[in-house]
């Protein structure tokens, strides 16, 4: 971490071009959402983490290398994103076979998204101060390694695609002499935008699902459901919109203040994919519980609504630590949304789906209004201070 403040200039807003990008983005995750409908077991759960994960890393690379060189909207980032957005098209395409017959499809659209996102980093890496090595690292070996993977049978296919990972995982790592580069071109208002966008594109899956599930299941019990799904979504959103954007910024632009790259990298290219992962699975928990309202939940998607619940809060309360936020800011709220979810498990098995999910209302309800009595006495802190300095 750098000791040299760092001075934050205005920033810009996200390009239309990055809005139609984020179209495919709804596509795949309609998709990966998919295998945790029902009563999704450890084995669809684990593969929902990897692929969301697959699509989560194309997303954060194309964000990232837009709000360094995307300032000037060219011919060429165009065909880029056009070329990205099929890649990752067809990863959305093969996902539900992406294990069987379509893994072929689904690395040479990892291949492609890696290869197109290194060429400004190819381009400008004299300007910037990047050796060669380094892209050709982080992104052509990556794709050489998806791509040899089709020739690969399982296991072995799926190990060169966890090694290609996690080369650009360990060289996010060792950021090196870019980080006094990146100090100065990161641009946080159009970070802050993108991911805020990126969020509002998964609670519109939410709606979605909870929307198809009704009409597939059209009873006055799935109505009943589908209603208090909305409702705990629209609460999720609350908390999200009405609190976290505003933290997001402010914790960002601290973190560029004081040169905390690594920090920025945590809080932009990790953490928000575990607040991503929690509200896709509470998702697709709603979907199911309007589909089974009368019944008992499956036990698979309970712990998927617990889970999302828990992941969600999680995920802030992670975010507002490593902004460098002191305990006390997340012990009221924190702890009550992680735990609090995990009490809807042993409930399902007393009461219909439809109570559940009017309990797990409850739940997020309980944990807003934490939200806010916390931030009325952040409020009532500095004003008493002021009023004892003047006395």
């Amino acid at each position: 971490m750098s000791l040299t403040p760092t001075v934050v200039r205005p920033g810009r807003r996200v390009h239309w071009l990055e809005l139609f990008f984020d179209l495919v983005m709804v596509v795949y995750i309609g998709q990966i959402a998919q295998v945790m409908h029902g009563d999704p077991g450890w084995m669809d759960a684990l593969v929902f983490v990897a692929f969301l994960g697959a699509a989560w890393w194309a997303w954060v690379n194309a964000t990232v290398t837009m709000n360094l060189f995307g300032a000037r909207i060219t011919r060429s980032t165009w065909a880029a994103v056009t070329i990205a957005m099929i890649a990752i098209g067809v990863m959305a395409a093969a996902v539900p076979e992406a294990l069987g017959d379509r893994a072929a499809a689904f690395a040479v659209g990892n291949a492609v998204i890696r290869l197109v996102w290194v060429q400004p980093w190819f381009s400008k890496r004299r300007t910037i101060g990047v050796p060669w090595w380094r892209p050709v690292l982080y992104s052509v070996v990556p794709a050489s390694l998806w791509l040899v993977s089709i020739w690969v049978a399982p296991p072995w296919q799926f190990v060169l695609w966890a090694i290609a990972v996690a080369i650009e995982i360990a060289l996010l790592s060792f950021l090196g002499g870019q980080q006094e580069w990146l100090r100065t071109a990161l641009d946080i208002d159009h970070l802050v935008e993108r991911v805020g966008l990126l969020v509002v594109i998964v609670f519109g899956e939410s709606i979605l699902t909870i929307i198809s599930e009704l009409d597939g299941h059209w009873s006055v019990l799935s109505g009943v459901a589908a209603v208090l799904g909305f409702a705990s979504v629209s609460l999720l959103a609350w908390i999200y919109f009405g609190h976290a954007t505003s933290a997001v910024e402010r914790g960002l632009r601290g973190l560029l203040q004081r040169g905390s790259i690594t920090g920025l990298r945590d809080t932009v290219m990790y953490l928000p994919f575990l607040l991503v992962a929690g509200v896709t699975l509470f998702a697709t928990a709603l979907g199911t519980a309007v589909a089974e309202a009368g019944h008992h939940l499956p036990t698979g998607a309970v712990i998927s609504l617990s889970a999302g619940i828990s992941l969600f809060f999680l995920a802030s309360a992670a975010e507002s630590l490593r902004y460098g936020a002191p305990w006390r800011q997340v012990t009221l709220w924190g702890p009550a949304g992680i735990l609090l979810p995990w009490g809807l498990a042993p409930l399902s098995n007393y009461v219909d789906a439809e109570v559940v999910v009017a309990c797990s209302t409850a739940v997020i309800a309980t944990a807003l209004a934490l939200t806010e009595i916390n931030v009325r006495h952040m409020r009532a802190v500095p004003e008493k201070t002021e009023s004892a300095a003047v006395t």
